[in-house]
């Protein structure tokens, strides 16, 4: 998981996954374009773990979950 991917599309190929980038270029309102893929899957924990041996001054990480925020069981009142 080393090559520089489209931050995008790679989120299109991981349905319903944690996935941990460290990002490598941004467009010009400062939103991820292209990076590293670190990690993916279904464990937010294990994801966490991960990105705090990762972080770093010097390296900008971007999380992002591809699975839908609200489970189709639970109500949201606002």
């Amino acid at each position: 998981m080393s090559e520089t991917v489209d931050i995008e599309a790679t989120q299109a190929q991981y349905p319903d996954e944690w996935l941990l980038f460290e990002v490598l270029e941004t467009d010009e309102l400062d939103r991820p374009t292209q990076g590293r893929l670190l990690f993916h899957g279904k464990s937010r924990e294990e994801l966490h773990q991960v990105a705090m041996v990762k972080r770093s001054r010097e390296r900008s990480l971007l999380i992002a979950f591809t699975g839908d925020p609200i489970p189709p069981d639970m109500v949201v009142v606002l």
